[in-house]
């Protein structure tokens, strides 16, 4: 999740956003080296020193919530006051100010190390598969290089994208982690051949030994929180993003994939983390809060620092009556993590997964491939 360290004095601002405003903010933070919340700070600076501020559209703006210097959320609550504009304005016209200051830069200001994205929830059939293919295809299609980690022993993604497995004589992701691969990972690796993707994503297929990962690793005495890490780390530099389908279960291989997403020394905050797939039921949020817990123990034992990204609500039918609506309209309220993208429940990803084809490539133009084309715009910030 993500808040100040414990040496900052910061208080927590909540208010609603349209989530084009957050987007750009994030985009434009990233752009120029900020983290978000010292980019809304400054946002909020450059608005107080700026009287007769136009009126700002907030249609559609939903919970955000965001970590400002003491003493800042209630000196920005009373100058809406004084100004006799609702808050929700107040921040948006306090963003778009920043935004139209700090136009994008022809190149990043801070250089940052491979973006890290587990897709994890330990309840299974939420979409996990789903949504790591579809943000990673969407993120390959935009130009970036791309590795897909199949970390699912049940290879859910391995066959929904028509790989046969492992290339004949690769080594396995686990035997890796082990230290008993005598071939480098590149060679285990898959290129999608679609001509959208450019050659940029490649798959590292699951193998069946990783049913066998918990009780193997059990027995690793050396460098098992790291594993993981070693074993990926000399694919880094050929990608710019890795994206991790996390196994449905909190067991030790989740808390490896955690590890690895943890932030890094010189890291913006959400720059790495965990993308995490809901439905908009019960089931969802108990599993959210066993996934939660898991994340804060492995904070407390180890001393990472690893960011939430937020939620992608999937599958959601607002005909499926007021309990779906209700839980759905929980899931928003919450400020830190937020949900970041809504995925209806269509036709097109279902077929895409009965047939076997990346969703880009089988529905371009559905609205499920545009939320994922969203979604990636803003991750790959």
């Amino acid at each position: 999740m993500t808040t100040p360290g414990a040496e900052e004095a910061r208080e927590k601002l909540l208010v609603n956003l349209t989530p084009e405003l957050r987007r750009d903010l994030r985009i434009r933070a990233a752009e120029h080296g900020l983290n978000m919340q010292d980019a809304a700070t400054s946002a909020i600076s450059l608005w107080l020193e700026t009287p007769n501020v136009p009126e700002v559209e907030t249609r559609g703006a939903k919970s955000w919530g965001v970590y400002l210097p003491a003493g800042g959320p209630a000196r920005f609550t009373q100058e809406c006051e004084t100004r006799g504009i609702t808050k929700v304005q107040g921040m948006a016209q306090a963003i778009t100010l920043w935004l139209d200051a700090h136009p994008s830069p022809t190149e990043r200001r801070v250089s940052q190390p491979v973006k890290r994205i587990l897709v994890g929830n330990q309840k299974g059939g939420v979409g996990k598969t789903f949504v790591a293919s579809g943000l990673a295809q969407a993120m390959a299609e935009a130009g970036l290089r791309v590795l897909l980690v199949d970390f699912d022993p049940q290879g859910h993604l391995t066959s929904r994208l028509q790989i046969p497995g492992l290339p004949d004589g690769a080594d396995s992701l686990l035997k890796h982690m082990l230290g008993e691969a005598d071939k480098h990972l590149a060679r285990s690796l898959v290129a999608l051949p679609h001509e959208r993707f450019g050659g940029r994503l490649h798959v590292l297929p699951a193998s069946k030994d990783a049913f066998l990962m918990d009780a193997k690793l059990a027995l690793l005495q050396v460098g098992r929180d790291t594993c993981l890490a070693r074993a990926l780390g000399p694919l880094e530099d050929s990608y710019d993003v890795i994206v991790l389908d996390g196994p449905p279960n909190l067991g030790l291989a989740i808390d490896l994939a955690i590890n690895y997403v943890q932030r890094r020394p010189g890291e913006l905050i959400d720059h790495s983390g965990i993308l995490m797939p809901v439905w908009s039921d019960r089931s969802s949020f108990d599993a959210y809060e066993m996934l939660n817990e898991q994340i804060m123990t492995h904070c407390r034992m180890t001393g990472a620092v690893v960011d939430q990204l937020g939620f992608v609500v999937n599958a959601y039918d607002s005909r499926k009556g007021v309990v779906t609506r209700s839980f759905y309209d929980g899931w928003n309220e919450l400020t830190t993590p937020g949900v970041l993208a809504t995925l209806k429940d269509a036709i097109e990803g279902r077929e895409a997964s009965d047939y076997q084809v990346p969703l880009l490539e089988h529905a371009p133009e559905s609205q499920q491939a545009e939320v994922m084309r969203a979604l990636a715009k803003e991750l790959a910030a």
